[in-house]
């Protein structure tokens, strides 16, 4: 697919918020949590909450960059195809690339070492 964040790739339609939001499962850390469900298709996709607490709309927007560019940069990392919303936290406007990207990487380990059987 590329190391692109295509549209295909965006989650938009709010029949699959509410999807996600009712039946996915969370994963949580510190600068944001994480909820997430196997899908049918042929690759992943995901959307990023970005609430006001975070801050004003350029750091909100500029919150939501970084971690669509982490899901650009590290799409190949997801073992199965999954539909994922970032919903982000407090304190993630003042946290380093680093400390963003460490947390990133460990909860879709945790992801794809889940079985997804309920």
């Amino acid at each position: 697919m590329g190391e692109s964040y295509s549209p295909r790739e965006r989650i938009r339609k709010k029949k699959d918020f509410s999807y996600l939001y009712k039946k996915g499962r969370l994963t949580r850390g510190k600068y944001f949590n994480l909820i997430y469900l196997p899908n049918s298709l042929s690759y992943s996709r995901m959307a990023v909450v970005t609430s006001k607490k975070i801050g004003n709309a350029v750091q909100r927007n500029r919150v939501r960059r970084r971690v669509r560019e982490l899901f650009r940069r590290n799409k190949e990392l997801m073992t199965l195809p999954v539909d994922m919303i970032v919903v982000t936290k407090k304190g993630v406007q003042d946290a380093s690339w680093e400390n963003m990207r460490a947390q990133y990487l460990s909860m879709i380990q945790a992801v794809g070492a889940n079985k997804w059987h309920a």
